[in-house]
C-alpha cells in the first residue's frame, strides 16, 4: 500500500544546497480556526471570493513564497472563505474550488479523499510553465472552506509536508478530528481512511516495520531499522526507528496514525525529519529537513526475517 493519495504519483520534498536556510514550521491562526506547516512566515491578506453563484464571500489568504535556490522553492498558501452567508451554496463550494484549480493546467490526479478525516478533494495539476499545483480542498463544519494549494517546478519533488498539514481547529485551539462530509455534491462517497491511508495505527506501522536496506546494501547494516511501539508526548501513536545514512545517524519517531502518518519526527523537537513511502517490498524515504536536510531520497528494500 502506498500514499498514493496524499501524492498520487510519488511522495517526496525538496533538494538543495541551500536547504538549510529554511524550514517547516507549523503557523496557527485561532480567528480562520486551522494550523498547516509553512516553509516561511506566510503574509497574510484579505479578498473577496466569489462563489458558483456569483455572491462576493470574504475570504483570508495565507501565502509564502520561497525563491529559486532553495529545496523549497515555490509558492504555498491557504484560502479560507467564510460561507456564513451563502450555507445554500455549500453543496458546491469545494467543486467550484477545484475548477480553478483543474482549469490550471493538465490534471494528474483528482479524487475525493480524507485529510484528518474531513472529506477533501484532492488535485494534482501540470501547468504548460512546468510546475506542479497540488491543492487540497475542504469544507469544515464552521462553514468555512479551506483551498490548500502549493506551487512548486517540476524538476522538484512534489509538496507533500504542506500538503498533509492542514488541520481545523476550534476556537480552544484544540485539532477537529471528526468525520464529515460537507461542501460536495450530494450522494458523494467519502473513503474510508484518514490522511489517504487506513485509519488504523497498527496497520500503517506494519507497512514499515523491520529492517530496510539500501539496493545491494547489507542487512547487517540497514538503512532504517525500526523500533518498539508506543506514544509521543502528544498522545500520538508512533513507532521508534534509526536512521544510518553513512558515518550519520538519525534516531527518531515514526508516526503512523492520522495525516501525520509517514512522518520520521525529532522525538524532542518534532521537526519533521524525513517522509516514508511504503511500497509493498520497498520502502521509499524522503528528506525533509532538519538532521536530514541535505540527504538524498532513496527507496530500500525489506530485509528477510
Amino acid at each position: 500500500m502506498r500514499f498514493i493519495s496524499v501524492i498520487p504519483a510519488a511522495l517526496a520534498l525538496f533538494l538543495s544546497g541551500a536547504a538549510g536556510a529554511q524550514s517547516w514550521e507549523t503557523f496557527i491562526n485561532q480567528e480562520n480556526f486551522f494550523s498547516a506547516n509553512f516553509p516561511a512566515p506566510p503574509a497574510q491578506s484579505q479578498t473577496a471570493y466569489v462563489s458558483l453563484k456569483g455572491k462576493q464571500l470574504p475570504a483570508h489568504v495565507f501565502a509564502a513564497t520561497v525563491p529559486a535556490g532553495s529545496r523549497l522553492s515555490g509558492t504555498y498558501s491557504i484560502t479560507v472563505v467564510d460561507f456564513g452567508n451563502a450555507k445554500d451554496e455549500m453543496s458546491s463550494a469545494v467543486e467550484h474550488a477545484a475548477d480553478a484549480v483543474r482549469a490550471r493546467g493538465a490534471i494528474k490526479y483528482d479524487a475525493v479523499e480524507n485529510l484528518d478525516l474531513h472529506a477533501t478533494r484532492r488535485l494534482t495539476v501540470e501547468t504548460a510553465a512546468k510546475t506542479r499545483v497540488m491543492a487540497e480542498i475542504l469544507f469544515a463544519e464552521n462553514n468555512r472552506l479551506y483551498i490548500s494549494v502549493a506551487e512548486t517546478s517540476l524538476a522538484l519533488p512534489p509538496p507533500a509536508q504542506f500538503q498533509a498539514s492542514l488541520q481545523v481547529i476550534d476556537d480552544k485551539g484544540q485539532r477537529i478530528r471528526e468525520r464529515t462530509l460537507l461542501g460536495l455534491p450530494e450522494g458523494t462517497k467519502q473513503p474510508l481512511f484518514s490522511g489517504g491511508i487506513a485509519d488504523e495505527p497498527e496497520t500503517v506501522a506494519a507497512l514499515m516495520r523491520g529492517s530496510w536496506r539500501m539496493p545491494g546494501g547489507s542487512c547487517q547494516t540497514p538503512y532504517f531499522k525500526s523500533g518498539m511501539r508506543s506514544k509521543n508526548s502528544r498522545g500520538e501513536e508512533v513507532m521508534m526507528g534509526t536512521v544510518v545514512n553513512g558515518a550519520n545517524t538519525v534516531n527518531g519517531m515514526l508516526i503512523v496514525e492520522n495525516s501525520r502518518a509517514g512522518q520520521f519526527v525529532d522525538p524532542i523537537r518534532f521537526q519533521a525529519l524525513m517522509l516514508f513511502d511504503p511500497q509493498g517490498d520497498k520502502l521509499g524515504i524522503l528528506s525533509l529537513g532538519g538532521a536530514a536536510a541535505a540527504w538524498p531520497n532513496v527507496t530500500l528494500e525489506k530485509c528477510n526475517g
